[in-house]
């Protein structure tokens, strides 16, 4: 074998299948993603503010509108008129 290909076997690049002898590139494992990964927590923290925002519009809204004291004018005619 040359340099190069004892090298590779070397760093664990490559191995040598057991049954035909030829080399064989490992096959890396993919890492499992982490809990905490910075896209999934920016997504939650928009969603959180989002959510606070428009709860606190509603809020407001419950606290504002009896502050207006919207009068109706609209007079009731009553049924028992004089003849």
């Amino acid at each position: 074998m040359d340099q190069d290909t004892l090298d590779k076997l070397a760093s664990g690049e490559y191995s040598i299948s057991p049954r035909s002898g030829r080399l064989r590139k490992r096959v890396r494992i993919k890492e499992k993603k982490t809990f905490w990964q910075r896209s999934a927590v920016k997504r939650a923290l928009s969603t959180i503010i989002w959510v606070i925002l428009i709860g606190g519009f509603v809020v407001s809204l419950f606290y504002v509108i009896p502050e207006l004291n919207i009068v109706s004018d609209k007079k009731v005619k009553s049924s028992s008129g004089s003849k």
